[in-house]
């Protein structure tokens, strides 16, 4: 069973204040040139126990909050009114909701820093892991360290992907500008914006190192483990499109943690319906709080909605519906700190779809439809059938449909099927908002799939600002 609290004494805790407010001085860590004029004594930002450095890495109000929600608010499971719309006050929502097309800021500070704050601390961990004591330390707790600090990097890097970078593509990868990241906390370190391939070559890199050096099974959904590392390496390879070695690691995630809430026992009239640190959770993370998210502003797509069957028991645990309008309902961190702050972690269900795809796209449609019937039985009531299919189209087209009902609001996990599914012939996605009797649409493709940088990073470092 796994511990879902965390305990540091004052000593780590007030390292890692330290450690953060210097952070937040050089966060300006897209640039290539000095960032302090002085650095702090050296003394107060230097780690010396592996203590410490655990505590920078069981800070979790850095480490497992505020993920990027723009490919959230991008994405196409919601709505919001005109009037909602010409109300908002967040400059920055309101442009991503429209893709930019309508207006756009490069004023997207906050969620870069966010980012790079948690970049920053995991590569002070490091840098000084070979160089602090390890005295009254296991093996097993210093391993752990090293393969946590990898993790966050690698999953870092890979949501800012989905924000600051186009979509991935095998054939145009290395020759697209990626997301600037460094490998040490040297704050001199010039900065450059590399191709995308080479970021997700880093994220492929940190991931696999990180696997053999994680528990297990984690003290804590608020630390990383093995199948959480499975199963975000799984994802980087669902979207690089190597679908065999992303179907083995989501098999590996499973042999770890396979046990799935069955739904038929869930108060479905409850609200919030799923608990903080639930049986599915692998990984416990949250995106950035944001407004237009919240319940009283996002409605549930009428299609999208509709699309559920009656006998689905995610239509009524995932929304609430009020006549014609419905809104969700279905966090998976039980609404810890409200209704505009959706779960970003990791959790069993996307490992079973990300299994049954990869075994489809493998070109094994029973194969597929066995683990694909293995975690609906435990979604619909009991009048459910399993599902049979004749050929590997209807089997991937039947997986994906259930892929986007199990995941909506999951994150950012629809914005990023919606650009690794728009890079194949026969799956084009083209969104559209009507705005004040206006339309607007994205289609694949479009530079808008990828956000602005921040104009201050790119006026400190002059790395290449994203097309448009």
């Amino acid at each position: 069973m796994k511990r879902n609290n965390l305990k540091n004494n004052k000593d780590q805790v007030h390292l890692f204040h330290i450690l953060i407010a210097f952070c937040s001085l050089i966060i300006s860590i897209s640039g290539c040139k000095k960032y302090l004029d002085a650095s702090p004594n050296k003394q107060l930002t230097t780690p010396k126990t592996i203590q410490d450095l655990r505590a920078i890495l069981d800070f979790n109000s850095l480490l497992n909050v505020n993920y990027s929600p723009y490919g959230a608010i991008a994405s196409d499971d919601y709505y919001i009114s005109d009037g909602v719309y010409d109300a908002l006050t967040d400059v920055v929502a309101k442009n991503n909701y429209t893709w930019g097309l309508i207006a756009e800021t490069a004023d997207k500070y906050l969620d870069w820093q966010y980012n790079y704050q948690r970049l920053f601390s995991v590569n002070v961990v490091l840098d000084y892991f070979d160089k602090v004591a390890t005295a009254n330390a296991s093996e097993g707790d210093i391993n752990s360290i090293e393969g946590e600090a990898l993790f966050y990097r690698a999953f870092t890097m890979f949501t800012m992907s989905q924000v600051y970078a186009m979509p991935y593509n095998p054939s145009t990868a290395a020759s697209i500008p990626g997301i600037p990241y460094q490998l040490t906390a040297d704050i001199n370190e010039p900065i450059t914006r590399p191709s995308l391939q080479q970021n997700y070559q880093q994220m492929v890199k940190d991931f696999q190192q990180a696997i053999p050096l994680l528990q297990p099974s984690g003290q804590s959904l608020l630390r990383p483990d093995r199948p959480a590392a499975c199963l975000a390496l799984a994802n980087v390879y669902l979207v690089m499109q190597q679908f065999d070695k992303a179907g083995s690691l989501a098999d590996s995630c499973l042999k770890y943690q396979n046990q799935l809430i069955d739904y038929k026992t869930l108060s479905l009239s409850a609200s919030p319906q799923f608990q903080l640190f639930n049986k599915e959770v692998i990984w416990q993370a949250d995106l950035a709080t944001n407004t237009i998210l919240a319940t009283s502003r996002s409605k549930i797509d009428t299609v999208f909605y509709n699309s559920f069957q009656n006998n689905d028991l995610r239509k009524q645990a995932f929304f609430n519906q009020n006549g014609s309008i419905a809104t969700f309902k279905g966090y998976y961190n039980g609404q810890w700190k409200g209704t505009s702050v959706y779960f970003s972690g990791l959790a069993v269900d996307e490992a079973y779809l990300v299994k049954a795809e990869c075994e489809a796209r493998a070109g094994k449609p029973d194969a597929a439809m066995l683990t694909l019937n293995a975690l609906l039985v435990n979604r619909f009531d009991s009048s459910f059938v399993p599902i049979s299919v004749s050929n590997t189209e209807q089997a991937l087209d039947t997986i994906l449909d259930h892929r986007r009902k199990e995941l909506c609001f999951r994150g950012a996990i629809r914005w990023m099927d919606i650009r690794r599914l728009n890079q194949f012939e026969n799956s084009k996605i083209t969104l559209t908002r009507k705005i004040d009797g206006q339309e607007y649409t994205l289609a694949p493709g479009d530079p808008h799939f990828a956000f602005l940088i921040p104009q201050n990073s790119i006026d400190n470092s002059h790395i290449q600002q994203n097309a448009r």
